[in-house]
């Protein structure tokens, strides 16, 4: 809001109530989901963005409850939903003796708030509408990979692909004063949205150098490139925390899912399954049998899902590594939910959500300080859909 002018917050109650039940009501075909997940929330980045712009807030404000209602209230109208919306607007807004030159303004503002049409914006409360319109795209995370994976069933990384060259597209329509404010946010969403990168380690050893041949294989790429490769780096930083055996925690780090994959039945035990199998390969590969019982233990008591008291520091690594590993891979967690499980938007988020802070729980307060700033970011996507 413009210095010393103040909202009529009772006419935006008003509005507010009345879009919410047009988004509630059955003739609806959107779905509710309009209001919770893209008008609610872009109301408060047009607020900010308001501010940066020195716009009028209350108009701001008025224009995006507004902003897609026409569409909302009759389907065949979404293709023009500005056109109809700035003329529902003005109908509305007349109900309530709103005045003349600003219901002008909110008009205007729906009226060009359309970034594909990139029509042509005279004032700041147009702008912050329609870059409010965007950047709540770019802010919504579990929507990017919602419609990446289960919109348009893309793999892994084919997602990662689409929802950095959406995101860039988002950014490219949002007016350089509100890229300013939202630049650090923009590289979140980006950062996040990508999930862990992949840098390949150079094993030291023969001996490594064939597990992870032999692992490579019977993960496939998305396990590998996703899961395992990372989870090397991360673990060996792990180990210079813990002053663990660096080596001991990349083989236990190799063999760590090897049994429930090559045996899928043995998926649910294969914490049991892969320290027995670890302990078989290390003997046949003459592996010193002291670290061989080191790799083995670290490989039965990773799982975060069966709590078992870490006794070594080697143990704690990896299951800190896996933990932090699943973490840091969003796309795999969210992938796994909307694609694989076919789960729906909210149960989706739930889900990743729940998996990520159990996770947390179960890492070493070590490892927790490393991650702190990490764990908070990534926490912060889902903070309006657990409120």
């Amino acid at each position: 809001m413009k210095k010393g002018i103040r909202m009529d917050t009772t006419l935006i109650d008003a509005i507010s109530a009345l879009v919410e039940r047009a988004c509630a009501s059955e003739k609806n075909k959107i779905g509710y989901e309009i209001w919770k997940y893209h008008i609610k929330p872009m109301v408060a980045v047009a607020q900010e963005l308001a501010v940066v712009h020195k716009a009028d807030e209350e108009i701001v404000t008025l224009a995006v409850l507004l902003h897609d209602l026409a569409g909302i209230e009759d389907f065949s109208k979404r293709k023009q939903h500005h056109i109809f919306g700035a003329e529902r607007a003005k109908e509305i807004l007349a109900g309530y003796q709103y005045p003349s030159d600003k219901t002008e303004l909110v008009a205007k503002s729906i009226l060009n708030h359309r970034a594909d049409l990139n029509l042509p914006k005279s004032s700041p409360e147009e702008y912050c509408v329609a870059d409010a319109d965007m950047l709540i795209n770019i802010v919504d995370v579990p929507s990017l990979f919602y419609d990446s994976y289960h919109q348009e069933h893309l793999g892994i990384a084919e997602g990662k692909t689409w929802r950095q060259s959406t995101l860039q597209l988002y950014w490219e329509h949002v007016s350089p004063v509100s890229q300013a404010q939202f630049l650090d946010r923009f590289t979140l969403a980006k950062r996040l949205s990508q999930g862990i990168e992949s840098k390949h380690y150079a094993f030291m050893t023969d001996l490594e150098r064939t597990l992870a041949d032999l692992v490579r294989n019977a993960y496939g790429y998305e396990i590998w490139e996703h899961h395992i490769a990372p989870m090397i780096t991360i673990a060996n930083e792990m180990a210079h925390l813990h002053e663990a055996d660096a080596e001991v925690v990349r083989i236990a780090v190799l063999l760590h899912d090897f049994a429930g994959i090559e045996e899928f039945d043995k998926a649910k035990s294969h914490h049991v399954h892969g320290a027995e199998k670890a302990r078989l390969l290390l003997r046949e590969a003459e592996y010193p049998e002291e670290k061989t019982e080191l790799v083995a233990q670290c490989i039965l008591h990773h799982r975060v899902s069966v709590p078992m008291p870490k006794e070594t520091a080697e143990e704690k690594c990896l299951a800190d590594a896996d933990a932090a590993a699943h973490i840091s891979d969003l796309p795999s967690l969210f992938f796994e939910a909307f694609e694989e499980k076919g789960m729906e938007f909210e149960k989706g988020i739930h889900c990743v959500q729940r998996k990520i802070q159990k996770d947390w729980q179960r890492m070493s307060e070590m490892a927790r300080m490393r991650y702190a700033q990490q764990y908070t970011e990534i926490m912060g996507i889902f903070a309006r859909f657990l409120s």
